[in-house]
């Protein structure tokens, strides 16, 4: 696959989670300025990643049945619309409900992108070509927080908006040149049975359920992490906006430098050994968590540690969960990426408004999802080579 296209669709999965980064530091200037608590402002992160499920679902549904560049152009359009409206919020709930529609608008991006990648690759094929898009995805977290602190210092929470609609803008001029990968022969049939046919399908593999089951958790304990991080660092350990930027920055490399490591890692363990590996470094980061929580004035490089090791375990899990969850749906990988998409950003959606602002709070947390980790691991984790899960439409290609 050219690394053009490979950018482009890294990009696209970059640039909603991008959204959730960039506006970070912004959070309590966000609470002051609009003069509410940290649970509404945290609630805009929450209807961003409800309207990634969302925008998820429908994508992948859409694109499976009408191709991948249709769903996507629109909502690349929707995204950058509603990026837009987030500048101009006079309130709150207005701020929420744009959240919402922009994360509608960028879930399409992500599913479409990761259906393409299974359109064209499979196997550990498949794997490099996720890992390769994990760089950008990488790079988000790292210079996101550090661009919206800077920019913070010569502009408002309003400014780092503007900045997302024309980054919003620039991706859907690129969508437009993306070449269509689901030919026509290959599409499924479209309504309301068929769909459940194929989720159906989906779900019955236990090998989807593992893979993205495994991404939605440690993804969650990335999620509720990010939430809590600005009061965390800022409000507990005094730093400032720019400080808490680098600091987030710094410790999402993490991401990025353990998902390029399933490049090497690739020559001696299976995806399955290296998605193992990630569960063990949540639960230790729940040990660690654990320990500053219940450590009077605990010092700040321990916070530190346990926070990193969430962006670490999920870069170096990531790829490899979703390889595993779509590798046995080839027409079905829109539908398939689909509910491991909404599976990682409702459960996201529900946990961090839950979390809220405490370390303690976020320690258990992660200590939960470290032992729900380890249960799935022990119902669904796959134990043999799979046979491809059949198709169970019953109908002819869709033609014309």
């Amino acid at each position: 696959m050219p690394f053009a296209v490979l950018a482009l669709l890294g990009a696209l999965t970059a640039v909603a989670p991008i959204s959730l980064d960039l506006y970070l530091a912004a959070f309590p200037q966000i609470r002051e300025d609009l003069g509410v608590g940290a649970w509404q402002v945290q609630l805009t992160m929450t209807a961003c990643m409800i309207g990634l499920a969302v925008g998820q679902l429908i994508g992948g549904i859409v694109s499976d049945s009408r191709g991948r560049r249709t769903p996507l152009i629109a909502g690349m359009a929707l995204f950058t619309l509603a990026s837009i409206a987030c500048i101009f919020a006079p309130d709150i709930w207005t701020l929420v409900i744009a959240r919402f529609l922009q994360g509608i608008g960028g879930g399409a991006g992500i599913v479409v992108a990761r259906a393409v990648i299974r359109d064209r690759t499979s196997g550990e094929a498949m794997v490099r070509a996720l890992t390769t898009t994990m760089i950008l995805l990488g790079l988000g977290p790292i210079l996101a927080p550090m661009l919206g602190g800077w920019m913070l210092e010569l502009t408002d929470w309003r400014g780092v908006f503007g900045v997302l609609a024309v980054l919003a803008a620039i991706l859907l001029v690129g969508s437009l040149f993306l070449r269509e990968s689901l030919p026509t022969e290959r599409r499924r049939v479209s309504g309301f049975d068929a769909t459940m046919r194929d989720f159906r399908a989906v779900i019955a593999d236990p090998h989807w359920r593992y893979g993205a089951g495994s991404v939605a958790l440690t993804s969650t304990a990335v999620f509720v992490y990010i939430g809590a991080s600005s009061f965390i660092f800022q409000d507990i350990f005094g730093l400032s906006a720019s400080a808490f930027g680098v600091l987030f920055g710094v410790m999402a490399m993490n991401f990025m430098l353990f998902s390029q490591s399933n490049r090497i890692l690739g020559r001696w363990l299976s995806p399955t050994a290296r998605l193992g590996i990630s569960v063990v470094g949540i639960a230790i980061a729940a040990v660690v968590l654990a320990t500053a929580a219940l450590v009077p004035d605990p010092p700040v490089w321990l916070a530190i540690v346990g926070c990193g090791l969430l962006p670490a375990s999920h870069g170096l899990g990531s790829p490899n969960g979703i390889a595993i969850a779509l590798e046995h749906h080839d027409t079905r990988a829109g539908s398939a990426s689909a509910l491991q998409g909404v599976m990682q950003y409702l459960l996201g959606a529900v946990c961090v408004p839950l979390v809220g602002e405490a370390l303690g709070s976020l320690a258990i947390a992660v200590g939960v999802i470290a032992v729900l980790l380890a249960v799935l691991r022990a119902t669904n984790g796959p134990t043999r080579e799979p046979k491809r899960a059949p198709d169970t439409t019953n109908a002819t290609p869709v033609v014309g």
